[in-house]
């Protein structure tokens, strides 16, 4: 497939590429072959910053290797933000040159790199006012606080303007993000978050002023809130059980950490996959483990149902939309990421570092960065 414009690439670059699936101290930076634009709706994007998401050091840790058969090298991250090298002959929304950012589909996973592809579906122009590192962490993140957050909206009757909602973790990079946008976008009345003693005096610094901490340590969380007040549990910690009747009847939970269902499951990856290729996955459920998920899910949206509130698990979605929406909310200063840490891509005990406190699934502030 011929680019609209032409930019000199290497024919091998770094990234971060695994031999077999391990833990964080096992990582390393290979050679590989740089990719190439093969569709006419793809995107090649000299990586300026990628982050690192749960998901990333969970898939890499073989989290999901009895559900998915994967192609090694095993190319790690989904979030990148840098300068379009090249577009296939449908793109027209950006150019050679264009500072972009991109949650980039399954198929072309492997952001922790010096190059990247991406999809016209997939990638919208990066915010002006943030530097690269800060919008390499929005995309993920975002994309599923945003996407959690307007569904409760449409949920609720009303919306979320005046309501309650409670997110767990607040300074985590989906949390941050989700306790932000049901401020300052959604108009929620009263936004409260979990965190640990050492975040609390940060709170109002990272998140803004008008959001209500309870240090998760020191105090019990559904006696300090009271059970049935609140509107909307964005559960990014699998608590929907262990805080659900802090949701009054008629509220929402979202989750976005609990047991996805499995034909919805299937379904997801269908769209996003095209078999095993260059670093990819293939599905391969079982017909069994696709009724247990599918009977997991079903039992929490019942148990919900049985005291009068509303359960989902929501898979996010790469949209180009919605980052061009999110854009907007940070051009406006709705909205602002977190960075927590940053290193190089060569730097492979920062790199292994950085994804050990994030396997360990707690301790860290914002988002942790990679840069080639």
């Amino acid at each position: 497939m011929e680019s609209k414009f032409a930019t000199k690439v290497p024919a091998t670059m770094r990234a971060l590429a695994l031999s077999k699936f391990g833990k964080p101290d096992t990582y390393d930076i290979g050679t590989i072959p740089t990719p190439k634009i093969t569709h006419e709706d793809e995107i090649l994007i000299k990586v300026e910053a990628a982050s690192v998401n749960p998901i990333d050091v969970k898939m890499a840790g073989g989290y999901a290797k009895m559900m998915f058969d994967v192609k090694f090298p095993y190319l790690m991250g989904y979030d990148v933000s840098g300068t379009v090298v090249s577009t296939g002959s449908s793109v027209t929304h950006v150019k050679s040159g264009d500072a972009v950012y991109s949650r980039v589909p399954e198929r072309h996973r492997g952001t922790i790199a010096q190059y990247c592809l991406s999809t016209s579906a997939a990638v919208a122009q990066k915010p002006s006012s943030l530097s690269h590192s800060e919008a390499a962490a929005v995309p993920l993140a975002a994309l599923t606080a945003y996407q959690s957050v307007l569904r409760a909206d449409n949920q609720l009757p009303g919306g979320l303007k005046g309501k309650t909602v409670l997110v767990p973790a607040g300074m985590s990079g989906t949390g941050s993000i989700a306790a932000q946008l049901a401020k300052n976008v959604f108009g929620a009345g009263r936004v409260i978050t979990t965190l640990s003693t050492g975040k609390i005096g940060r709170a109002e610094e990272l998140l803004g002023k008008g959001i209500e901490t309870i240090d998760y340590t020191k105090e019990d969380v559904v006696k300090t809130i009271g059970k049935g007040s609140v509107d909307f549990l964005f559960d990014t910690t699998s608590c929907s059980l262990s805080l659900g009747s802090l949701v009054k009847k008629g509220g929402v939970i979202v989750s976005i950490s609990m047991i996805p269902g499995g034909t919805k499951t299937i379904e997801r990856m269908s769209r996003h996959t095209d078999g095993v290729s260059e670093g990819g996955v293939e599905v391969k459920l079982s017909w069994w483990m696709v009724k247990i998920m599918d009977f997991l899910d079903w039992s929490l949206r019942t148990w919900a149902s049985w005291n009068g509130r509303s359960y989902s698990y929501l898979m996010m979605e790469p949209s180009r939309k919605d980052l061009e929406t999110l854009g907007e909310f940070i051009k406006e200063g709705k909205l602002r990421p977190i960075v927590g840490s940053e290193v190089k891509l060569e730097d492979i005990d920062g790199v292994r570092k950085g994804c050990k406190e994030i396997f360990a699934g707690k301790g860290g502030i914002g988002k942790f960065v990679i840069t080639p």
